[in-house]
């Protein structure tokens, strides 16, 4: 029987599926009335940018109902409180059973910074162990599928559409009404047809990795870690605790602790939970309790620098993170090494035992090492040059990881040239407090504020928001920009509605003077996806190709951007 993947290559090569050819072929039959071409309604409505259509409606209506000022607090609980429940409902629409779940061997990550490189750095290792792996994550910084990726690479356009429509024709084949007939946590709740915009693509994950029949499927929590619909995964293999840290506090709580409760929702019976060394010591107690409840502890890795043989970096951040997932990594193969594979590293006891809740280092196999110095994470420690003008993206949006950031940001640039810092924030982020951190290490000679818009004119369509939305964030941006203006620091700020007019002020103005320049962009993942819009539109198709370079979690490396 063949394949999906064969069966879409087949497809392709019989039929027009490009809606650049598409657009260019009802050009030529509305020019020549004798010609009449077209496709089927079957093919148009089933294609990537369909699938994108259909996912973007979900998430309308999502991001209203999330942003409702009408809202309580007991509604919003009632919400994150049946969300684990109602994607259940949703994999049993489709068919996913508690034992089709039970067959995935998951890693699930939670925390406030680092998990995502926690989970890319695990997923490059097990995959270099010869392994076929599966990995979301959120958000996407330039189309939707990026958040689920197999073997390593963002799912194809059409294997995304063609999973994404077979689940969106089960939806809705369901006896069941097409929108809410009673709140949400309330006994006469019936979760409506179709997912929201969040559940639908942490379902979807679910079900490629069982139809793809991964080795091992990593997971990233996406909120918290208690609701987070990524919670329904019942018998995971290993979890992880990442750094803990002040982020979504009006959802997650205002103290450490209570942040802390949240993340260790993800724990599971019996079993191990792994940490870094917490910035917030506090948070300690809090896991070890919530270990304790589940019949497991928690293990805390050593520091990178405890290995005989560590590698090589150029930033600091991503240490700990590196720790953990050598960790994961060599104790999932702990539990599921497969005498067929050729995985081309030995496994002795090191690293497997822990003294007092305490991992042992081990010398790291090479594998491991090609693993770590192959994995690519894009927009964190990420360069691209330009000219004149040299850009530093990093997501950073807590108060540690901006530090981090901005360390990263004076190594990396000589004191000699022009300092630009191209910034946001959203949600419960305070860009004062930011921007205090940040001039504990960068002279900044001029401060854009800029909303999370790539350009005033839709250029990636999976980044588009919902017009109310776009609207708050502008005005934020420019409330913002008034907001430093009367501090008195000295700075020069502007205020611009797109990242593609910042970059413009900035480069026209580099070259007018004929400045070399440095410019950070960080705040926000958000923001970075719509700076790669502008600086590098082609990342995710180099990226597939293999010649994306700049991302490297081993190091820094410099890409020309278009």
């Amino acid at each position: 029987m063949l394949g999906v993947r064969t069966l879409l290559l087949i497809r392709d090569t019989v039929r027009v599926s490009s809606t650049r050819t598409c657009r260019f072929l009802h050009s030529v039959s509305r020019s020549v009335p004798s010609v009449s071409v077209r496709m089927s309604s079957s093919e148009s409505c089933r294609n990537y940018e369909s699938a994108i259509d259909k996912l973007m409606s979900l998430q309308s209506v999502a991001a209203t109902v999330q942003t409702s000022e009408k809202e309580s607090k007991s509604q919003q609980f009632s919400i994150r409180n049946s969300n684990v429940a109602v994607t259940r409902i949703y994999l049993d629409r489709l068919g996913i059973t508690t034992e089709d779940m039970d067959g995935l061997k998951v890693i699930h990550v939670a925390g406030t910074k680092g998990k995502g490189s926690t989970c890319a750095l695990t997923e490059s290792i097990l995959r270099n162990c010869g392994y076929s792996t599966g990995f979301t994550s959120s958000p996407h910084l330039m189309e939707v599928r990026e958040r689920i990726r197999l073997n390593g690479k963002v799912m194809s356009r059409e294997l995304f559409s063609h999973y994404f429509h077979e689940m969106w024709d089960k939806f809705k084949q369901c006896d069941v009404p097409d929108t809410e007939t009673a709140p949400p946590g309330s006994p006469e709740y019936i979760p409506p047809k179709l997912p929201s915009f969040l559940k639908y693509i942490v379902v979807m994950a679910y079900y490629v990795f069982i139809k793809e029949k991964v080795d091992v499927a990593i997971i990233e929590v996406g909120l918290g870690g208690t609701y987070d619909c990524t919670n329904v995964i019942e018998h995971p293999t290993l979890t992880a605790v990442t750094h803990l840290g002040f982020d979504h506090c009006s959802i997650l709580g205002n103290t450490i602790e209570e942040i802390a409760g949240e993340k260790s929702g993800i724990m599971k019976e019996g079993v191990p939970v792994y940490t870094v060394s917490q910035h917030y010591k506090a948070s300690y107690p809090v896991l070890e309790k919530h270990a304790r409840d589940k019949a497991t502890s928690v293990i805390k890795v050593p520091p990178l620098s405890h290995y005989p043989n560590p590698p090589t970096l150029t930033s600091e951040t991503w240490s700990d993170n590196i720790s953990l997932a050598l960790q994961l990594a060599k104790r999932w193969l702990s539990c599921n090494v497969n005498q067929d594979k050729s995985i081309g590293c030995q496994l002795n006891g090191d690293g497997l035992t822990t003294e007092t809740g305490k991992a042992v280092p081990f010398k790291i196999p090479e594998t491991f090492l090609k693993g770590i110095n192959t994995c690519q994470w894009p927009g964190r420690n990420h360069v691209i040059q330009r000219e004149k003008v040299t850009y530093y993206l990093d997501g950073a949006h807590t108060p540690v990881s901006i530090g981090l950031c901005s360390r990263w940001f004076k190594s990396c640039t000589s004191d000699s040239r022009r300092k630009v810092l191209l910034v946001n924030t959203k949600g419960d982020r305070h860009l004062a407090d930011f921007l205090d951190i940040i001039k504990k290490y960068i002279t900044v000679d001029l401060l854009i504020f800029c909303p999370n818009i790539a350009s005033n004119n839709v250029i990636v369509k999976d980044c588009e928001w919902p017009e109310d939305i776009k609207k708050g964030m502008i005005e934020r941006a420019r409330l913002n920009k008034e907001e430093w203006s009367k501090t008195g620091s000295g700075i020069p700020a502007l205020f611009f509605s797109s990242v593609e007019e910042g970059v413009e002020h900035i480069e026209k103005t580099s070259e007018s003077s004929n400045a070399e320049t440095d410019v950070l962009i960080t705040g926000s993942l958000h923001l970075i996806g719509s700076a790669l819009q502008v600086l590098h539109p082609t990342f995710l198709e180099d990226g597939e190709r293999g010649v994306l370079e700049s991302g490297s979690l081993s190091g820094t490396q410099l890409v020309q951007g278009g």
